[in-house]
């Protein structure tokens, strides 16, 4: 059987899915059968290694796998398959714990159940054509009526009432978002910013959106998570560099270089401001290159695979089936995000073959940027920008849309980004929820916010 270089990819991603994530390999252990559902041997006997060490210890072997390897080895020496399956490992040596962090569990579920049903489809046809060659063509009718889809992943049926794994995994992925705040902020999103979420924030112009924006993927990379940032049109690819490296350095790229940096911030409603505490920094002069590399030495350890990758397209050159595309050629190289950002949503191209009216475009952008976070199972975050109205609104309201009143339809969260001229004059702004799915919220109540925007950093300190 020919297997060419994708495939022989997804095979790769996928098995080492199931050597170091628990979560995938219990879902392959459900449907494991006879000889494997791999299309290569050698794949097969990594594979039936995992699942019999999840069937004793209900996880993934991680380095374990390394000692299964040996003693199988040294019982089939000169056997072919010894040296692809110690090559695979190799690859994987040193590296279980940061590729068990990295992997997207919902994604790769979905990517094994197309592999092993392309696999199960190709023996089937094998067997049916030599049926059909030896004249029998009951048999050959026979075969392909006993052929059964491998269900997992996205369209596979679930006992609700009688499947555990299911039950924990749906309150485990609500347990433990993707990117976590710390303080009043982090209380503020709770558990939204998460897999199969879609959230947007949405203000006036001039209120920090793509800060906002940079800063969620910044806090994701921190956490170990690997953000896919895509720049659509407001920024250049210099532009968006120079921020970015703004904030790994911690240092000024252009004027004022004497800071005045909070450190603290308390509000009472009596007074109805927030008051913030500063410290004094001074710096030398501009962020330099050398000194921009330094800060992503120092705070980003170094890493086989990157975390945050950037892609960036001029204004209305690239729609969510582009952006897709994009993902799927680094996934082929073995690279699949946690988080994506879309800086912005407003400055999409329409969707491929869309003929309708720009209301309805950009409907369709927004349905199809929520299926995208949920095929995917990546927080998706992206921004738009608030009708004239959320200019004097001291604080804006679901009502303040701009275009089409259903993009609230489509987004799991709708974070408003506020900020009086006093406040704007002090780095502070006050977030809020306009909607949210499955939490409850007022669009009253707000989490006031200090940063510093000069260090790319909107949020330094928070308060209810």
């Amino acid at each position: 059987m020919k297997v060419d270089k994708h495939e022989a990819g997804a095979e790769k991603r996928v098995l080492t899915a199931m050597v170091v994530d628990s979560v995938v390999l219990g879902r392959v252990a459900d449907r494991w059968q006879g000889e494997g559902l791999f299309r290569v041997r050698w794949a097969n006997i990594v594979g039936r290694w995992c699942v019999e060490y999840f069937r004793k210890y209900e996880q993934a072997p991680g380095a374990d796998i390394e000692g299964l390897f040996a003693s199988w080895a040294e019982q089939n020496e000169g056997e072919p398959a010894v040296d692809l399956v110690d090559r695979f490992l190799q690859g994987l040596s040193d590296e279980y714990e940061d590729i068990a962090e990295e992997t997207n569990s919902d994604y790769m579920v979905d990517v094994a159940a197309d592999l092993f049903n392309a696999t199960a489809l190709e023996r089937m046809a094998e067997a049916v054509r030599g049926c059909i060659d030896r004249g029998d063509t009951a048999a050959a009718i026979d075969t392909a009526a006993r052929w059964d889809k491998v269900e997992m992943g996205a369209g596979a049926g679930v006992d609700v009432l009688g499947d555990p794994t299911s039950i924990r995994e749906a309150f485990d992925s609500k347990a433990e978002p993707l990117i976590k705040y710390p303080g009043a902020l982090g209380a503020f999103f709770g558990e939204q910013l998460g897999r199969d979420e879609f959230v947007a924030f949405t203000g006036a112009t001039g209120r920090g959106k793509t800060w906002w924006l940079m800063d969620i993927a910044w806090q994701a990379v921190r956490q170990k998570r690997r953000v896919a940032f895509f720049e659509v049109g407001d920024m250049s690819q210099n532009q968006i560099m120079r921020r970015f490296m703004c904030r790994a350095a911690g240092h000024p790229t252009k004027p004022p270089y004497d800071l005045q940096v909070p450190k603290k911030i308390i509000y009472d409603p009596s007074v109805g401001v927030a008051e913030v505490g500063y410290e004094n920094k001074v710096f030398g002069g501009p962020l330099t290159w050398e000194q921009a590399w330094a800060g992503c030495e120092k705070r980003l350890r170094r890493r086989k695979q990157p975390l945050l990758r950037l892609s960036v397209h001029p204004n209305s050159s690239i729609n969510v089936s582009g952006i897709n595309s994009v993902l799927n050629v680094w996934e082929r190289g073995g690279w699949v995000p946690d988080v994506v950002v879309i800086d912005y949503a407003d400055i999409l191209a329409k969707p491929t073959g869309f003929n309708g009216d720009s209301r309805d475009a950009i409907n369709e952008n927004w349905k199809q940027m929520r299926g995208l976070s949920q095929t995917r199972h990546i927080l998706l975050v992206t921004a738009t920008q608030a009708d004239a109205n959320s200019y004097t609104a001291q604080t804006i309201s679901r009502s303040n849309f701009s275009d089409d009143r259903r993009k609230n339809d489509h987004v799991t969260g709708m974070c408003g980004i506020n900020a009086t001229p006093e406040e704007q004059e002090m780095g502070v702004c006050r977030l809020n929820w306009t909607k949210r799915r499955e939490e409850a919220y007022t669009e009253g109540r707000c989490v006031h916010v200090a940063g510093s925007l000069s260090l790319g950093r909107p949020h330094i300190v928070s308060t209810f």
